[in-house]
């Protein structure tokens, strides 16, 4: 009668937990670098449809993105306080993404589309990654790497 002993069952234990502890860090580093890559698109994507629609004097209106430790909004309106906020489009923050070095509110012109403040530097980051979007003074928005 054949069988595995009790060595062997334990060594083959051994090399999948040796296999699990050196794959499971790079899943947790992909996953990091994925989160960081789709959230810095997504805030890029919705700072230059705030301004576009400040371009098109969309609703007679500026529009503008208010940013927080766990969201953004895209606004209407010359400021978050004075928005109105039926026309607000909220985006939620994963965890693992921290926003450094922002402004509350970036405000876009209408028919020009310039940044109020006039240039603006927002870090994401995530797991030691990060990844900048700037806005200089006359609108040109850029994610850098």
């Amino acid at each position: 009668m054949k069988g595995f002993t009790l060595l062997e069952i334990l060594l083959i234990i051994a090399i999948i937990v040796f296999l699990i502890a050196l794959i499971l860090p790079l899943g947790f580093d992909f996953y990091k670098n994925q989160q960081l890559q789709t959230n810095s698109q997504q805030i890029l994507q919705t700072l230059r449809r705030a301004q576009l629609k400040a371009m098109a004097v969309e609703q007679d209106s500026s529009f503008g993105v208010y940013i927080t430790d766990d969201n953004y909004t895209l606004f209407k309106g010359s400021s978050y306080i004075t928005r109105d906020s039926q026309f607000d489009e909220v985006f939620e923050l994963p965890v693992v993404i921290n926003i450094q070095d922002y402004p509350k509110e970036i405000i876009f012109s209408k028919l020009e589309g310039k940044p109020n403040p006039p240039t603006v530097n927002i870090t994401i980051n995530s797991g030691g990654l990060a990844q900048v979007i700037t806005i200089n003074e006359v609108g040109r928005i850029n994610l850098e790497l």
